[in-house]
């Protein structure tokens, strides 16, 4: 439970300071774990940025939390004419609000965009599959793939259309400063690590009784505030309308509230330890054994227990979930056995055990400072000395994407649901693996190429069963996304992924 004192002290400190635009009634005002770094969705794969981004510049279809299914948007129908080529068509009448007009030539910009490793690297693994696009007539393209792609749809989900003659005039970094969009809302001031503000886009496609525009919110508020007590304060107070990464502890409190409402989400996110067996990253746990030692060592049933109050679970020893294709049943997680971490050690030639570098993030994720440094303690007992390094969440995302989460970092990884999008992530190009394994290469090469489900969940096993063996990761647990929402609001259903998005989200007077 939050330190009473401490909780007055910040609700009292949250109230004095409350914005002008959170007393209107119009606005709604979001407080996540840290301010966005860009608004163009392409430029990141970080939600707190996403969400931001993503209520201004639009994808071509987007995944319904609300139904679980792949709904249109910018285009209007998709159909798979070949197995290598979807056509879609795109939903006419929509302009940018800067009155370019949204046709086949805005997209195939976009995608040009998307398939530039230099511009859009974060979707490298996403536009992995896409060979080119064609513009069939103003109002349709064509999107070739380079093999039959299982998960085409759901890839189709992460191209956001931008204008192309704003973007030749400003360029990628500036549009991701003052981005130009089809979406729901409008830039209208960032004051950076205090307040982005949007304004309603009264010309939103959307807008109308049969829209999926949203109803009722004139005003959007982003907030950055990375302490979990002070979200949690702000949010108990009235000052946030909706607030990000709720402890466990904090949800009884808030229950008692007659106006207040946590929203509890399955998350697809995957903790884990970053063990790099990186040649340019040497250190101790290049050694199989060592980092077999690691898995040992860490108790995740007491994490999930203390830390959690059993709201999460076991990651059963890989990264793909149960609920996903090619889970394994037959693994399980390592157990807690710090005799056998010892053991491991020594044969690794390390008796007294070593000392290592840790990053963790602090208000990156939920309780991530109190996850790491439980890590630390349970470490210590086999003789792994950490050196705990704090980041803030701005500059974890640049270690992250920069490969310097090394030798040793606490994190979560929140793909899209699909184990193509998941296990990709370890393959030895991508740019968040810390990892080089040809055979695991070659079994995430063949598992996005395969198309027939049985074939296709049997390679995925067979990468698990490597990943498990190799252990490139401590397995540490999956769980849920706490959100504080506002009963005012309805129709607000966050994903998996930690998106959330305001269509058909009504705020009631």
């Amino acid at each position: 439970m939050l330190h009473a004192v401490r909780r007055a002290f910040i609700a009292l400190a949250l109230a004095a300071s409350t914005t002008v635009a959170a007393a209107q009634t119009n606005t709604v005002t979001v407080a996540q774990g840290f301010d966005p770094q860009t608004l163009w969705p392409n430029g990141t794969t970080a939600s707190d940025n996403l969400n931001a981004g993503g209520v201004i510049v639009e994808p071509l279809l987007w995944n319904n939390p609300a139904t679980g299914k792949t709904e249109p948007l910018l285009a209007e129908s998709w159909e798979l004419v070949a197995p290598t080529t979807m056509k879609l068509t795109l939903r006419k009448g929509v302009s940018f609000t800067n009155g370019e007009p949204l046709n086949a030539d805005a997209v195939v910009h976009s995608f040009k965009v998307f398939l530039d490793p230099k511009q859009a690297p974060a979707y490298a693994n996403y536009a992995a599959a896409i060979d080119r696009v064609e513009k069939l007539d103003d109002m349709s393209v064509a999107v070739h793939t380079k093999f039959p792609y299982p998960p085409f749809e759901l890839m189709l989900t992460q191209v956001y259309v931008t204008p192309p003659a704003y973007w030749a005039s400003v360029g990628l970094e500036a549009y991701g400063q003052k981005p130009i969009g089809t979406g729901p809302f409008v830039l209208k001031e960032w004051v950076k690590d205090s307040q982005l503000v949007m304004e309603r886009n009264a010309q939103y496609w959307g807008n109308g009784p049969k829209g999926n525009g949203p109803r009722g919110i004139d005003r959007l508020v982003w907030r950055p505030v990375p302490d979990d007590a002070a979200r949690v304060a702000g949010f108990t107070i009235g000052e946030f309308d909706i607030a990000t990464n709720i402890p466990i502890t904090a949800i009884g409190e808030i229950a008692r509230l007659p106006d207040r409402a946590v929203i509890e989400v399955p998350s697809y996110r995957i903790f884990q330890l970053i063990l790099s067996s990186l040649d340019e990253h040497p250190s101790p746990l290049k050694d199989k054994k060592v980092r077999q030692a690691m898995n040992y060592a860490v108790d995740k049933k007491l994490i999930i227990e203390t830390l959690f109050a059993g709201r999460a679970f076991p990651l059963n020893g890989q990264v793909l979930r149960k609920e996903q294709l090619g889970f394994d049943p037959s693994l399980a997680d390592y157990p807690y056995d710090p005799e056998k971490a010892k053991a491991l050690l020594r044969e690794a030639g390390y008796p007294d055990g070593f000392e290592i570098v840790f990053k963790f993030p602090s208000g990156r994720y939920a309780q991530d400072r109190e996850v790491s440094e439980a890590i630390a303690g349970m470490l210590a007992k086999v003789g792994v000395r950490a050196r705990m390094v704090s980041l803030e969440a701005g500059e974890f995302l640049r270690q992250l994407r920069a490969r310097e989460l090394q030798p040793m970092a606490f994190l979560g990884l929140a793909p899209l649901d699909d184990p193509d999008f998941q296990v990709a992530q370890y393959r030895s190009s991508w740019r968040y693996s810390y990892m080089r394994n040809a055979e695991l290469d070659a079994l995430i090469d063949a598992g996005a190429r395969e198309t027939d489900r049985a074939k296709r969940t049997d390679i995925y096993r067979k990468a698990m069963q490597l990943m498990h063996e190799e252990a490139p990761i401590v397995f540490l647990y999956g769980g849920f996304d706490f959100y504080g929402v506002s009963k005012k609001l309805e129709g607000f259903r966050p994903r998996g992924d930690q998106r959330f998005f305001f269509y058909g989200v009504t705020l009631k007077p």
